[in-house]
């Protein structure tokens, strides 16, 4: 069986006198022991005078060898789940019983049943049973009895008996391949049927509710670091002193569940230093809980936007962080085992360090493409309006491109430290226009720091010539992003004139410049497009 079968049985051909035990008694007894435990186990957690449950139990058969059992649930499961985990997983054991195994262990998602003819759990078994009746011994064949007639009836006798072995060894391996087949399709069909299981494959901690609850301060509100579309962010400290965010996920069903699938099956395997660190989950009834590494300075947008705050960024730390989310989106895009859209790159969605690196979080709108694939197609368009490409906005087209698109953004608004939107001024327009229409008048350096000194006002006009680079109507005049940190990293590289950018709105038409074949989307009449002259140069 492969990694990705979420029950495993591993099993060892039985040494010593195992092979002398008739097959049908060593079964019968296997099982007595097996179905003892998972009743012990399931009645044990009723008896507990704490409250809580725990489902455990542990027995023994006297046979010859010694047989033990043992049987769990996790505590947050209810009788009804403990019962059906079991219950699959004892189901799921018999086929081997009868080919007297030395031990076998199933592990299941959420519960666990193994025997073995050595002990393996500390202290006494919780239960002692007896050992099964043995079955009744056949008196010998009439055609087996030796006579007179010496050799020639001897190996008749011992050609029929190979025969009968030979035969019997091979519907036992006809048998175990059907019976295999079968049960991994069953399996799958169970693994696509519950996400969660899926999860439960993913490594990262289980947390206990009560736990975070404790961290959270019963998830005070004075606790509260942020709240967005699918739930509420707390901070916690945990008993050894860790810090930890935790996020509440509004509904367990729904879109509330695939956002915890989303987010658990992908951090648990991403590794990176932009990228925000998973470090577990709870899932208790209605709540469902994401826990991830705490940043203390929380996110972009309280440094490049909220003034009141104080935070200030210097260009050597504006750039630091343009560099890193490009690197973040490197990973996802072209050095992960999947490649991974994000689908929701904004400024309060990149969190910044102590180090002031910038990690890119929430993954809960994250769509992965398989090997070969360059695009998909999805129904409903879900994101941030200000950041999401036109082709996904209107078309609903996921492409890696879109998020270069909102990269592109972010790098305008790092630089130029405005929003992407319309200000309290109605004659206003979005930063995209604006930035665009300093860049064809070449009055582009009004918009940066004026105290910039002169190589971090050129690697400033840099930045914005990728950013506009990045926000073009065509998916395909954007440069991927590799690209797009070798134009970073190289100042040498020549970069080609941009053209003008998406959902473009100049102050004297109304036109939208945007990919669209329905004419009833654009806002106003066609209208030609200068030609482009940049007049203020910076290094290249």
């Amino acid at each position: 069986m492969d990694l990705e079968t979420w029950i495993s049985i591993r099993i060892s051909q039985a040494p010593g006198n195992v092979s002398t035990v008739p097959s049908a008694w060593f079964s019968a007894a296997a099982t007595a022991v097996l179905t003892a435990v998972v009743d012990r186990a399931l009645a044990a957690q009723g008896n507990n005078s704490t409250g809580s449950k725990k489902y455990f139990a542990t027995a023994e058969v006297e046979f010859d060898p010694k047989i033990y059992a043992l049987a769990q649930c996790l505590p947050d499961m209810t009788p009804a789940q403990c019962q059906g985990c079991l219950g699959t997983n004892l189901q799921n054991q018999k086929p081997f019983l009868s080919i007297k195994r030395r031990w076998i262990i199933g592990l299941e998602t959420w519960c666990n049943l193994r025997y073995s003819v050595q002990p393996f759990f500390d202290g006494p078994a919780m239960l002692l049973l007896p050992a099964p009746p043995a079955p009744a011994v056949m008196p010998p064949s009439p055609s087996a009895t030796p006579d007179s007639g010496g050799a020639g009836n001897k190996t008749s006798a011992a050609g029929l008996s190979a025969g009968i072995a030979c035969s019997v060894v091979l519907i036992l391996v006809l048998w175990s391949i059907f019976a295999f087949v079968r049960f991994k399709r069953r399996t799958k069909t169970t693994e696509d049927d519950h996400p969660l299981k899926k999860i439960a494959r993913a490594q990262c901690t289980i947390f206990d509710l009560l736990a975070l609850q404790e961290a959270t301060e019963n998830f005070s509100q004075n606790n509260k670091l942020g709240e967005g579309g699918f739930g509420i962010v707390y901070k916690g400290i945990l008993p050894d002193g860790q810090e930890i965010a935790v996020k509440k996920l509004l509904g367990r069903t729904g879109h509330g569940l695939q956002q915890l699938h989303n987010e658990v099956l992908l951090l648990a395997e991403l590794q990176h230093k932009n990228l925000v660190r998973l470090q577990g989950f709870c899932s208790h009834r209605d709540d469902t809980l994401l826990v991830y590494e705490y940043i203390k300075n929380g996110s972009l947008d309280n440094f490049i936007f909220d003034t009141n705050e104080g935070n200030t960024l210097n260009w050597e730390q504006q750039y630091n962080i343009i560099l890193g989310i490009a690197k973040g989106i490197l990973y996802l895009h072209e050095d992960s085992s999947m490649r991974i859209i994000h689908r929701d790159l904004k400024a309060n969605n990149i969190l910044i360090d102590d180090d002031m690196d910038p990690k890119i979080a929430d993954f809960g709108l994250a769509r992965l493409l398989g090997e070969g694939h360059t695009n998909t197609r999805t129904a409903r368009a879900v994101g941030t309006l200000g950041y999401m490409a036109p082709e996904y906005a209107i078309h609903g087209l996921v492409s890696p491109k879109i998020d270069i698109f909102s990269f592109g953004v972010l790098v305008l608004e790092i630089v130029t430290k405005r929003r992407n939107s319309s200000s309290d001024d109605s004659d206003a327009v979005n930063l995209l226009s604006d930035v665009w229409n300093c860049w064809t008048k070449g009055t582009i350096s009004q918009m940066l720091d004026q105290s910039l000194h002169e190589n971090a006002r050129n690697q400033a006009l840099r930045c914005i010539h990728i950013g506009l680079m990045c926000v073009q109507s065509d998916a395909n005049d954007r440069p991927s992003i590799s690209s797009v940190i070798f134009m970073l990293t190289r100042d040498n590289m020549e970069i080609q004139a941009p053209a003008q950018p998406a959902f473009f709105f100049g102050r004297e038409s109304a036109l939208a410049s945007v990919p669209s074949d329905r004419s009833d989307f654009l806002l106003g009449m066609d209208v030609s497009v200068n030609g482009v002259t940049i007049t203020e140069l910076y290094p290249r």
